[in-house]
């Protein structure tokens, strides 16, 4: 089986970071106390001669890499990636490679002294954009990709590219992801087969909870769902979350209200079926406390699904079926999708010696195929091979372990979009860009709100929100109403509301400003 895309299920524990993403202003061009992480495998900065043997030598930008765990073959990537940049834009590269649980602190170890060790970075995986413009950890680049600014909007989308605005200045240029996520449910292919369903169908709510009833008649003692990421992570794709869903766009973000998504007729609505289903036994007990991920429950028969998000309820499937050890049918529970400001972005770190190769290196992220699928997939027939169709695979002999570069983080690089898909059907990117595309962009696509002044009320309204939303979404309470009321009576008292006004004041100026 192949778990090269295992580790894509981590952002949705990154997503959550995002929270305090914002509309930024205080913004400096450096901090003041230098540190280097003594995980990252970075060198000291020096020329390099070219390899054709003459006496050019070129500068060296290093660049973040996230990783699972740090591969065997980053120097030889690093290598081949040079060949490719040396003869572009007159570089070599080398990579800082960050484990992606050590992200908040080595990124912020790295940025925080104003040293040079890092020229180019992801902002956005643990450390949210607004973070890093606002301490002045990422330098203005209007100028510096004006070079590049019309080929780089072509490439990755004119909305995209402006979504780094922070007052009208470009601090970072947002990567091309699956802007709009839709709410899915991973059932065991045979059930759905059996009951009528097949990968990529679409259901409601209410159609889904009739055929929870249906499989609980027939298989009253499994389980229909169980955790992912710890959790029943049921999402609701009719809304713009604006971060951290205190305080949201409801109607596929197509409002320019923000409202109170608690105290919405679709949470509430949410909440109800909830309680249908941990009143037929369609939850795993204890589901909280379950530490088995569906690698493990699903193809041991402990359950028969859960729940999940894609931009296609059909490719999740088939991730899902890849990674998971069994053939998955994921359903689509809504009928739309609403598309939302890019979290990652590619910023340039101000003390940066080389700042205009840094640029030239982000655009050549955006726009290079070779490079890109190097960066994403590693070397051809070292690391990956490819098939008739023009998709990649693995190596004959090879596996996640083995290979050298299994970095299954095609999400943090600028354009995946312009690599082979590896073992994902050949119009893969065609289906993201798609999907991007044909989702209702939210009112507030590129506002990046800055909640600083209300972060008191952040921080409490998350630890309310940590108490309650997972209990009620996993059937983990008995008196479902009452304890609805509790949670929205606890966000009330831990400051909701001024969340709600301090985005709305936001908003509305980033309206007023287009």
């Amino acid at each position: 089986m192949s778990t090269k895309k295992l580790f894509a299920a981590l952002l949705a524990l990154m997503m959550v970071v995002t929270s305090l993403a914002g509309c930024a202003n205080n913004k400096g061009t450096s901090s003041t106390e230098s540190s280097t992480p003594a995980t990252s495998e970075t060198s000291s900065k020096k020329e390099v001669s070219s390899e054709a043997g003459t006496d050019e030598e070129y500068p060296t930008i290093s660049t973040m890499v996230i990783c699972g765990s740090i591969p065997a073959d980053a120097d030889k990537v690093a290598e081949e990636l040079s060949k490719i940049t040396r003869e572009k834009i007159g570089v070599n590269v080398e990579f800082v490679m960050i484990e992606v649980a050590n992200v908040a602190t080595q990124l912020n170890l790295l940025l925080s002294g104003g040293d040079d060790t890092l020229d180019v970075y992801m902002a956005g995986v643990s450390v949210p954009y607004s973070t890093v413009v606002n301490n002045g950890q990422a330098l203005a680049l209007d100028d510096l990709m004006k070079p590049y600014e019309a080929d780089m909007k072509a490439a990755l989308g004119e909305n995209v590219y402006e979504a780094g605005r922070v007052d009208g200045n470009l601090y970072g240029i947002g990567h091309l992801l699956d802007q709009a996520s839709t709410a899915a449910y991973n059932l065991r292919a045979d059930i759905a087969t059996e009951f009528g369903y097949k990968n990529g169908d679409k259901v409601d709510l209410a159609e889904l909870t009739e055929l929870f009833s249906k499989i609980k008649a027939k298989y009253p003692d499994t389980p229909l769902i169980g955790p992912m990421n710890g959790g029943p992570n049921i999402g609701d794709s009719r809304i713009d979350q604006l971060g951290n869903k205190l305080g949201v766009l409801e109607d596929y973000g197509q409002t320019t209200t923000v409202t109170n998504y608690y105290e919405s007729e679709g949470y509430k609505e949410l909440v109800g079926y909830f309680k249908q289903w941990s009143e037929m036994g369609a939850y795993m007990p204890d589901l909280l406390n379950v530490a088995d991920a569906p690698v493990d429950f699903i193809p041991s028969g402990k359950a028969f699904g859960n729940f999940a998000g894609h931009f296609s309820a059909e490719m999740n499937g088939i991730w899902s079926s890849q990674n998971f050890g069994t053939e998955i049918a994921s359903l689509q529970i809504y009928d739309d999708a609403v598309a939302v400001t890019p979290w990652g972005y590619d910023c340039i770190n101000p003390a940066s010696k080389n700042p205009e190769k840094a640029a030239a290196y982000i655009n050549l992220m955006a726009t290079d195929s070779d490079a890109v699928n190097l960066i994403i997939n590693g070397i051809q027939n070292e690391h990956y091979t490819l098939k008739d169709d023009n998709t990649a695979t693995y190596v004959e002999g090879k596996n996640v372990s083995t290979t050298g570069w299994a970095m299954g983080y095609s999400w943090t690089a600028l354009n995946s979009t312009l690599s082979y898909p590896f073992e994902y059907p050949t119009d893969y990117y065609q289906q993201l860009k798609d999907a991007n595309k044909n989702a209702h962009q939210s009112k507030a696509f590129g506002c990046q709100f800055d909640l600083t002044s209300v972060s008191d009320a952040v921080s409490a309204c998350t630890n309310v929100v940590n108490q309650y939303e997972n209990a009620l979404a996993s059937g983990s309470v008995t008196d479902f109403e009452g304890t609805l009321a509790q949670f929205q009576q606890g966000l009330k008292d831990a400051g909701i509301d001024t969340i709600i006004a301090a985005k709305q004041q936001q908003l509305d100026a980033f309206l007023a400003s287009k």
